[in-house]
C-alpha cells in the first residue's frame, strides 16, 4: 500500500520523470535477409533484481537451442550471476554494456534478434538510448516500464524509424500491462465471435492479488518524485488517451478508474464494493492504445476503467485511507526520505524467494456490447485473467512475461500482430503470447 499512490503520483504526471535525449544512435540497419546476429535475445540489466529473474527463468525454461547472453555495465557482477545459473547455462555468454555508451548499444543491438530491457530505476532517464539503438538496427525490443511519459517519448520519437528497419519495439511486458492488455483483447475478440458487435464498455476488476515491492522499483519512485514535472511526454500522464497514435481518435474516458471515484464504489455489474486501481493509469492509456493500434478493433467509442474488488464497504474506506496516508508520506520530500531510509527496501533488494512464489494474481474482465437499438439488453462477455504458478505479480510473474514476450518476437515474429513500430502487447504480440503464456 505505501508503494501503490507514489506510483500512481508519478504516472499521472503530477512528478513526471525527466528525459535525457536519447541521441540517434549511427548504427545502419541490418539488410533484411541478413542473419540477426548471434543471439535470438540478450538480457540488458541482468544483475537487476527482476533481471535475475529473467535470466534465472531462460536458464530453466527456455527452448532448445535458444541462442541468449547477459548484459549490464559490472562484469563481475554477469560473472557472478553466471556462476549461480544450472549447470547448461554457466557458459551463457556475458556483454558488458553501459546504457550511456552508444556504441557498446550499437555492438549489443546488432549482436541479436531481440533485447529484453531490465535496466531501469527508472527506465525514463536510461532507456531512450537502448530503444534508439534497436529501432535503427532493426533489432526488437521489450521492456517491463510502467512509466507511460517515457513510453510516450519512445513512441514520437521512434516509431516511424522501427516501422522501416521492421522492429517491435514493445513496452509494458510485465504485471503492467499484460495481463490487462491482453485480458482485454480475448474479451473484445469473443464479443465479436459470439454477438457479432463491438464493446460499448470494458472492466478489469481485480478480485485478487498478492505481491512485493523491490528496493529498484521504490528506488524509481523516489526519483520520479524528485524531478521537474515538465518534461517530454508529461502530458500523455495526464489524458486518459495520452498514449494513442497521432491518428487516435480518442474517446469517452476523462478517468481510469471507470464508474469509481475516491470512494468506495458498489458495482451493481460484479455485486460487490470497489476501490481504485493504481496502476489503473497505466493500463488503461496501454489498452486504449492498443484499440487505436488495431484500427478500434474493440469499438470506435469504447470505454475502458478498471477498480480493486474488496469485500465490503469499510474495507474499502480502509484501503481508500491507507492509499491516501501513503501518497501523503510519498510527496513530501522529508517524509519520502525517511521511509526510504528506515522503512524501505534498497536497490537490489525484493521479495524472498518464499513471498515470489507464493504471490499470484486473478483478474476479471467484464465486456458489454454496443446495443442495437431494438431494446434488448446488451450482451456480456467474461473473461478470467489467472497468473496460475507464475508467483508474485510484479517480479517472478513480470520476469515470466517479459521473457516469454521476447520470445515471441525471436521465435515466432512472423505470426505476430504487427510487423515493426512501437506496440503494446495486445496490438504486437497478440495471441501469439497468449499462446505462450498458456503452455
Amino acid at each position: 500500500w505505501l508503494l501503490w499512490p507514489a506510483v500512481l503520483a508519478v504516472i499521472l504526471g503530477l512528478y513526471p520523470a525527466a528525459v535525457t535525449p536519447g541521441m540517434a544512435t549511427s548504427a545502419v540497419p541490418r539488410p533484411p535477409d541478413a542473419l540477426a546476429g548471434e543471439f535470438d535475445v540478450v538480457v540488458l540489466g541482468a544483475t537487476g533484481f527482476t533481471g535475475r529473474l529473467a535470466c534465472e527463468y531462460l536458464a530453466k525454461k527456455a527452448p532448445k537451442g535458444i541462442r541468449w547472453a547477459m548484459a549490464g555495465r559490472d562484469k563481475l557482477k554477469l560473472e557472478a550471476l553466471r556462476k549461480e545459473l544450472p549447470n547448461a547455462s554457466k557458459e551463457v555468454p556475458i556483454m558488458e554494456v553501459d546504457v550511456a555508451d552508444l556504441g557498446a548499444l550499437d555492438v549489443m543491438a546488432a549482436k541479436t534478434k531481440v533485447v529484453a530491457n531490465f535496466a531501469g530505476t527508472p527506465y525514463y532517464d536510461k532507456a531512450l538510448p537502448v530503444v534508439a539503438a534497436c529501432a535503427q538496427m532493426g533489432t526488437s525490443y521489450v521492456d517491463i516500464t510502467g512509466e507511460v511519459p517515457f513510453m510516450r517519448a519512445s513512441a514520437d520519437r521512434y516509431d516511424a524509424i522501427a516501422k522501416k528497419t521492421g522492429a517491435l519495439i514493445c513496452h509494458a511486458c510485465g504485471f503492467d500491462c499484460v495481463p490487462f492488455d491482453l485480458g482485454v483483447m480475448l474479451a473484445a475478440r469473443e464479443m465479436r465471435s459470439r454477438h457479432g458487435v463491438a464493446c460499448d464498455r470494458i472492466r478489469t476488476y481485480i478480485k485478487r492479488a498478492s505481491g512485493s515491492a523491490s528496493g529498484g522499483t521504490l528506488a524509481t519512485v523516489g526519483y520520479l518524485l524528485a524531478l521537474d514535472k515538465n518534461k517530454e511526454g508529461a502530458r500523455a500522464a495526464r489524458d486518459p488517451y495520452g498514449l494513442d497514435p497521432p491518428d487516435g481518435k480518442g474517446g469517452p474516458d476523462v478517468r481510469d478508474s471507470g464508474e469509481v471515484g475516491m470512494l468506495p464504489h458498489y458495482d451493481e455489474d460484479i455485486q460487490s464494493w470497489t476501490v481504485p486501481f493504481p496502476l489503473s493509469a497505466v493500463n488503461a492509456r496501454v489498452v486504449r492504445r492498443s484499440n487505436a493500434l488495431s484500427k478500434y478493433a474493440y469499438g470506435e467509442s469504447m470505454s475502458y476503467g478498471e477498480a480493486t474488488m474488496v469485500p465490503n464497504r469499510n474495507t474499502g474506506f480502509v484501503a481508500v485511507a491507507g492509499l491516501g496516508i501513503s501518497l501523503a508520506v510519498m510527496l513530501f520530500p522529508l517524509t519520502r526520505w525517511a521511509a526510504f531510509r528506515w522503512a524501505l527496501p534498497a536497490p537490489g533488494e525484493g521479495p524472498s524467494r518464499a513471498q515470489q512464489e507464493a504471490g499470484f494474481f486473478k483478474l476479471r474482465v467484464v465486456a458489454h456490447g454496443e446495443q442495437d437499438g431494438d431494446g434488448e439488453e446488451a450482451p456480456k462477455v467474461t473473461v478470467l485473467v489467472e497468473s496460475g504458478n507464475g508467483g508474485d505479480p510484479g517480479y517472478k510473474c513480470t520476469a515470466r512475461m517479459a521473457i516469454e514476450s521476447a520470445l515471441c518476437i525471436a521465435l515466432e515474429k512472423e505470426f505476430c500482430a504487427s510487423a515493426g513500430g512501437v506496440v503494446t502487447p495486445a496490438s504486437g504480440l497478440g495471441q501469439v503470447l497468449v499462446d505462450r503464456l498458456n503452455h
